[in-house]
């Protein structure tokens, strides 16, 4: 049973992601529950995020035209991170069809939740504009120049807390409900874009282990 405090953190969590909604007129469903507390959510480790994050950079590179597959494949193996890839990317980087580069340049949101928990960027911002990656120093980047990668992964990272992880996971479970309302009632969402909004909740919902899901198989549940 959970404890009076547990279900105040639940409460206010919920309550203050509502506020924030109603704030920025974005619809609300009151019926929608609380995610997990604090102390039934593990965080994924700093080595873990930093690791996913590093592949996901590189991987990232491909999408856009700035790396040629078969050199990412290489880089990856020579800095022993190919056992890291997924099989969706391994998919991706064997055969980066325009449709795949298009779906994978959406990741570009992911790598900012990730550095944003590994308090590499200051702010996850309003998601009305897609994130421009060229705006992170390239000292807080895991991948670029001579850099050895596996610096970047084994570096002393210091971790948002947990509470901040859940709040932010807890709003883009709620703005998530409100762009799948949306779509599902065919009524154009202009105040947030959906699609940044499901890649955020995405990787929110792998930091705060959702379901225990690997990479590949993340639930953005709403």
């Amino acid at each position: 049973m959970l404890n009076i405090s547990t279900k105040k953190e639940d409460l206010s969590r919920k309550e203050k992601s509502e506020e924030i909604l109603k704030k920025e007129d974005i619809k609300i469903n009151f019926n929608l529950p609380h995610i997990e507390t604090e102390e039934e959510t593990t965080i994924r480790t700093a080595e873990e995020i930093a690791r996913r994050v590093t592949v996901l950079a590189v991987t990232n590179l491909i999408a856009f035209d700035s790396m040629e597959p078969e050199e990412a494949i290489d880089y990856l193996k020579d800095c022993n991170l190919w056992d890291y890839v997924t099989p969706d990317e391994k998919d991706f980087l064997n055969d980066p069809t325009e449709y795949k580069k298009s779906q994978e340049s959406w990741k570009c949101e992911c790598i900012w939740v990730l550095l944003w928990a590994l308090k590499k960027v200051d702010t996850l911002p309003f998601p009305n504009e897609l994130c421009d990656l060229n705006d992170i120093p390239a000292e807080n980047y895991p991948f670029g120049g001579d850099m050895d990668p596996n610096d970047f992964i084994h570096a002393p990272h210091e971790l948002r807390s947990k509470s901040d992880i859940l709040d932010a996971a807890d709003l883009y479970y709620r703005y998530d409900w409100a762009c799948v309302d949306a779509r599902i009632n065919s009524i154009e969402m202009t105040t947030i874009d959906p699609g940044i909004v499901y890649e955020r909740h995405y990787a929110l919902n792998w930091l705060i282990t959702y379901m225990d899901q690997d990479w590949d198989d993340v639930s953005c549940d709403t």
